[in-house]
């Protein structure tokens, strides 16, 4: 990995780097270009309510290899730094147990071996929580137990330390889940009382503190949006308490946050902070925040490379179209945020990015719900 960069989201980005050739990058550096595979449907009427893709990782030991998972269809894999995809991919035993409606997670594997993948889904064949340990191709299955009968999940976030600690919320339930072995067992999170939200989704990210000890138990929390009466929490201690750090909340469906570094600097964006709509930064690991985004539009996920901090705009609304507003600063992001195009073929923002380096430019790859997937160079 090339030192000092670490990222952290909804689902989480993965920014390493690899010296290959320069001809990896296409010549369209510094525009958008639709890389959706051609054997994707995009429509809304498939059985499990299609709301495209939510998800978009990268490989931590090859960050040629990127992943995407289509609701209702599968995982699709790209070993170009996403400008071609194969799939579906998931073929093997149990593998209808990702073509769901849901997102994923990925952990670098063993040495020599592919990465291992976490699926979870709330409706479909997807139901539930899934793993796969030879690169998506096929799933086991793993019931939540502390949550009974529902089953639906977000998808969980992996500690970037220890590829067997997951964290993860339930479906619209006031709860948090743990596994310290990689899925098979779980136990319950206590919330603080100021932290239940009947109905909502919550996001819940790791935060990177340098240290594999405190990492794993220091998180961020944000509620889904309602109006700032929850916000977003704090826990050092694997959530034994909790303090909330702002009122800032996510986008209905969607949240990713941005960690350039170990530095302490956090990016999150949302809504209804009293410091203001879109991104905030933080330089003390999550404790404390300032506004520094653009007050025009309140913005979804948050990513980055050395030259740039971005944003944009979405959420999970079925059958719409929505501008992705996107912004974008020059790192490290306190000042100079402005709006940056996007092609009106982009009809939704991005729920999840991941970005890349090829050995000459930074690729940044979305999955951009039933808009498809889109590829940007950086020049």
């Amino acid at each position: 990995m090339r030192k000092g960069l670490v990222a952290s989201s909804l689902l989480s980005g993965v920014l390493i780097a690899l010296v290959v050739s320069p001809a990896i990058s296409d010549q369209r550096r510094g525009k958008w270009t639709n890389v959706t595979p051609a054997n994707v449907d995009l429509r809304n009427d498939l059985d499990c309510d299609n709301f495209g893709s939510i998800t978009m990782l990268s490989d931590p030991a090859r960050p040629s290899d990127l992943y995407t998972q289509f609701h209702c269809q599968g995982v699709w894999k790209s070993v170009d730094y996403g400008l071609t995809w194969t799939g579906p991919i998931n073929v093997g035993t149990g593998g209808a147990g990702a073509s769901g409606a849901g997102g994923m997670a990925i952990a670098r594997g063993p040495s020599g071996q592919p990465p291992i993948l976490y699926s979870a889904g709330i409706r479909g064949t997807g139901l539930g929580f899934w793993k796969s340990t030879d690169g998506g191709v096929s799933w086991r299955s793993y019931t939540v137990a502390p949550t009974g009968d529902r089953q639906g999940f977000y998808p969980p976030v992996v500690d970037p330390y220890d590829p067997n600690h997951l964290i993860m919320c339930q479906h619209q339930m006031d709860r948090i889940v743990r596994s310290v072995d990689g899925g098979r067992n779980w136990t319950e999170v206590r919330l603080a009382p100021g932290m239940q939200e009947s109905g909502g989704t919550s996001f819940v990210f790791f935060i990177n503190t340098g240290d594999a000890a405190t990492t794993a138990q220091t998180w961020l929390w944000s509620a889904v949006e309602s109006g700032g009466k929850t916000g977003t929490w704090r826990t050092a201690d694997a959530g034994a308490t909790w303090t909330r750090v702002d009122h800032n909340e996510h986008t209905h469906g969607q949240m990713q946050i941005y960690q350039p570094d170990t530095s302490g600097v956090v990016y999150m964006p949302g809504k209804y902070s009293a410091l203001g709509q879109g991104v905030l930064r933080s330089a003390d690991f999550g404790r404390t925040w300032r506004h520094v985004g653009s007050n025009a539009s309140h913005q979804a996920i948050v990513f980055g490379t050395p030259k740039k901090v971005y944003s944009m705009f979405a959420w999970a609304c079925l059958g719409c179209t929505v501008d992705p507003q996107m912004q974008a600063a020059p790192a490290p992001g306190i000042t100079g945020w402005a709006r940056m195009p996007t092609p009106p073929e982009m009809a939704m923002g991005a729920a999840q990015s991941a970005t890349v380096f090829d050995g000459a430019h930074y690729i940044i790859v979305t999955a951009n719900w039933r808009a498809g997937l889109w590829r940007y160079v950086e020049p």
